[in-house]
This record gives structure tokens, C-alpha cells and sequence, in this order.
């Protein structure tokens, strides 16, 4: 059999113009923008962005300006890989709505971050080798292309591909970069057909990363690997044209079965970027945390307690949410984004857990120490069992005075599928993300060329308006 996904994502791809693009995708685009590059910025301060930036910049300098520094320059992969784990260094970057109750949310995939490193990178590319220019509509069109086909791609495996261990931002996004370079650079739709061949031999990410800094190098290496396979492809290095698919393909063996049906005849019908949507997150930490999160910060303001008030906690959740939540007890960054413990202590003593909380001084404080002594984990699958159970959790909550809350994970939760953040909210975070970095002054310009990116003459200029960002001492 043919691999019919590979001809329509190509087919799609290759075809696509902006004036095609429905105004709310184009909207939807931009505000992914805002978001990615909020989140990006506030990634520059994490030590994975400092210790990757030594090494970026320790190994030579090239065509691609370095995001937060353009007077830094590197090689073209070099650029995206950094952007790429800045971008999802706090794990704060969008993520792709469920499609279907098979898909439950927090199983799919970050698709702005890669796609912007990439996109950004190849901008740089063709400014310093051709002196042309990259427009914002020819940017936006690669974005929304590389968005569609990364997205109709991770509905079409069966959730055991993430259950079983893979990152689906690492593996799937590869594809998306992979066109997303592909469009910008003008290949044609066989050289693009050999660019996913490419990537299906890169394409990486396994979840034994989460807690660690490899982690957002998945992110990372998607950009530059997608990046990658589309200058392979225009070098005239070909790949196999059944790569998606196919018998032998990527999704064919990395997924127990792949629902085609899912995604033929689909591409851009309807956009996945309008239909089932991107949500931004409201925490720094993994999605499938926020339903309980949220639960408990209502039962706290509902009965206006404070974290003395709390005697203990006792979270019940499934095994697939523990297998990935797996941090009992949090002492790192990258820990408290997948600790329970930790995202509770946050929100009985912070009232919220945001960029300020996920940094040492917190997370080592005697209080948040003490408080996530007072949280147990356990193993049961009775809580939610619909097919959305990676999203669910339980608490019990044990007060001082004797009274006792049981809540299960709210499913109206903000920046969840039923109350997504809306554009005031994005704006909002990205000030919150960028406070500190960039002056009041410096956000509002570049959020106000973000939001009109459609209008922009040239591309590589999001750089300069970013300017030179000093990060205080980590």
C-alpha cells in the first residue's frame, strides 16, 4: 500500500498560500507566536539555556544570530537547537487539544516552540546566504503548515506510542520542522517527501528524560533536526517516500496501529490550529498536573485556608499519570515539574505555581520542603477510567481541625479543552514570562509585532526586537 499520509501532508504543505489560510487560524498562529516567544524569553534564565549557550557558542560561529543575543551567531542547527530547549525549558509552551476521547489531553504534542526555533533559523539562513528576506507571510504560511501536519500526525498514532514511552514533541514535532523548513525554503514536493524520509530517521524522544535537561533537548533536536532533513533534501540526498505510514515507517513502528483516517483527507480541513485548538498553559509544569492543581487551589480559596491549615494530603491517580509524574519529592527544577508533591506545595503556600516558584530558592525552602512531607501518592485506577485518566487525580485532603475534602481534577481548569486562555490571558502571561528580561516598554513592542506579524517585511527583525537580554546571575 502507498503511504498516503506522506503524499498529503506533501501535497497539502506544497499547496498552501497565506490568502488560503482562514482569518481565525491566522489569529490562532499569532497567538502562538505571543506565546512561544514569552515562554522562550523566560526560558533564557533556566540553567539548561545557560550551560546550552557555553556549548552553542563554544562551538564557532555562524550564519544564524543566537534568540536573546543576536550579537552571537551560530550554525544554522545550532540556532534552532538552542531556541528549541529555551523554549521548553519551564515546560510552559503551548500543547495541542485532545481529538477524541482515544487522545486525552497532555498526550499530543508542544507544536509551537520547534516550529519556531526552526522557522527563525531558516529565516536567518536564507538572510545570510541569499539577501533576501523572509516575510511574515511567508513565515506564518510555513507555521501553520508544519503546525497542521505535526498535529494531524499525532492523532493518527494510538496513545500507547506515548504510553509506551516516547515524547511525542521529540518524535512527531520532527515532521512538522521538517515541512515547516521545507515551505520557507521553496523545496519541491519530492524534495519535501525526502525531508519527512529524513526526519523519520531522526525523529527522537523518550520519557525517561522528564526531570532532567535532556528533556527539553527533545524539543530542541526536533528543530534542528527538521531543519536538517530539509537541507539534506536540497542537497538532492534522497529518502524513502513511505516514511509515515508505510509498512516499515515511522508511525507503523512506533505505534501499535496508526488511524489514518484521522488525518487523510483532513489537512486543513479543518486546521488544527482552529479545530480542536492550541491551549497555552497557566503553569510551568506538565498539562496532565492542572486538573488537580486547580481542584485543590479551589477548595483552598472556597474555604479560605492556608497551608497551616493543611494536616496532609493524599493524591490517588492512575499509573499512567505516576509513571509519568514520577517525582515523590522534588529537589531540582526540572523535578518539581513532575512531582505532585511540589505542585501542591506551590499552590497552598503561593496561592499559584509560576515561573518564581520553579527556582531553587523556593523549592529548597524549609516551608515547601516541610509542606511536601505532607503529600503521599498512590496507585488507583478506578479514578477515571473514560479514557482520560493520565489527566485525572484525587485528593483527600486532611485539615488540622478534623474536616476532610475529597476532589477529584476539575475539568474546567484554565488553559484545559473546556476554558483555553484567551488572547487578554496570553498577552498577560507573556508580560509575566518576560518581567525582568525585557523593560515594560521592550514586551509591548514586541507582543504588538507579534500580533501583526502578518504585516512584517521581514522576519529575522523578531531578533532585533528582542534585543540583547541580560540574564541576572543563576
Amino acid at each position: 500500500m502507498p503511504d498516503r499520509l506522506t503524499q498529503e501532508s506533501v501535497a497539502f504543505a506544497d499547496a498552501l498560500t497565506f490568502a488560503a489560510i482562514p482569518a481565525d487560524v491566522v489569529s490562532a498562529a499569532k497567538r502562538c507566536l505571543v506565546d512561544g516567544v514569552g515562554v522562550a524569553i523566560a526560558g533564557l534564565e533556566t540553567d539548561i539555556a545557560s550551560r546550552l549557550a557555553a556549548f552553542v557558542i563554544k562551538s564557532g560561529a555562524g550564519p544564524a544570530r543566537l534568540f536573546g543575543d543576536p550579537g552571537q551567531t551560530s550554525s544554522i542547527s545550532n540556532a534552532a537547537l538552542y531556541l528549541g530547549a529555551c523554549g521548553n525549558a519551564l515546560d510552559w509552551d503551548d500543547v495541542q487539544m485532545p481529538d477524541g476521547e482515544a487522545r486525552p489531553f497532555g498526550l499530543l504534542m508542544h507544536g509551537t516552540t520547534p516550529l519556531l526555533a526552526t522557522l527563525l533559523s531558516t529565516t536567518e539562513l536564507i538572510r545570510n546566504k541569499t539577501d533576501q528576506v523572509v516575510s511574515g507571510e511567508a513565515f506564518l504560511t510555513a507555521f501553520v503548515a508544519g503546525w497542521e501536519v505535526s498535529g494531524k500526525l499525532a492523532v493518527t498514532v494510538t496513545p500507547d506510542h506515548y504510553f509506551n514511552g516516547f515524547h511525542t514533541s521529540g518524535t512527531l514535532g520532527t515532521f512538522g520542522c521538517a515541512i515547516a523548513a521545507g515551505k520557507l525554503l521553496g523545496l519541491s514536493a519530492e524534495h519535501m517527501t525526502w525531508s519527512l524520509g529524513h526526519a523519520a530517521s531522526m525523529a527522537a524522544g523518550i520519557q525517561a528524560s522528564m526531570g532532567t535537561m535532556t528533556k527539553p533537548m527533545h524539543v530542541g533536536w526536533c528543530a534542528a533536526r527538521g531543519l536538517e532533513a530539509a537541507l539534506l533534501a536540497r542537497a538532492g540526498i534522497d529518502g524513502p517516500d513511505d516514511a509515515l505510514d508505510g509498512p516499515r515507517g515511522y508511525l507503523t513502528t512506533t505505534s501499535r496501529t496508526v488511524d489514518v483516517d484521522r488525518a487523510l483527507g483532513r489537512f486543513g480541513n479543518p486546521f488544527v490550529l482552529s479545530t480542536p485548538g492550541v491551549s497555552a498553559k497557566p503553569y510551568p509544569c506538565g498539562a496532565v498536573t492542572h486538573p488537580g492543581m486547580y481542584a485543590f487551589k479551589h477548595v483552598m480559596v472556597e474555604h479560605t485556608l492556608n497551608a497551616g491549615d493543611i494536616k496532609c494530603i493524599a493524591v490517588a491517580a492512575g499509573s499512567k499519570m505516576w509513571n509519568l509524574i514520577s517525582y515523590p519529592f522534588a529537589e531540582t527544577p526540572f523535578q518539581a515539574k513532575y512531582s505532585f508533591p511540589f505542585l501542591l506545595a506551590a499552590i497552598a503556600l503561593r496561592g499559584t505555581a509560576g515561573r518564581a516558584e520553579f527556582g531553587d530558592d523556593f523549592i529548597l525552602s524549609e516551608a515547601c520542603v516541610a509542606f511536601q512531607k505532607k503529600v503521599t501518592t498512590r496507585v488507583d485506577e478506578t479514578v477515571q477510567v473514560d479514557g482520560s485518566d493520565i489527566v485525572n487525580a484525587r485528593l483527600t485532603i486532611y485539615l488540622n481541625d478534623g474536616r476532610t475534602f475529597v476532589v477529584d481534577g476539575l475539568a474546567d481548569y484554565p488553559g484545559g479543552p473546556v476554558m483555553p486562555l484567551n488572547d487578554g490571558a496570553v498577552d498577560q502571561k507573556f508580560m509575566d514570562a518576560t518581567s525582568g528580561l525585557l523593560s515594560a516598554e521592550q514586551a509591548v513592542s514586541v507582543r504588538s509585532m507579534l500580533w501583526s506579524f502578518e504585516t512584517q517585511p521581514d522576519a529575522s527583525a523578531l531578533l532585533d526586537e528582542v534585543g540583547t537580554i541580560t540574564v541576572p546571575s543563576l
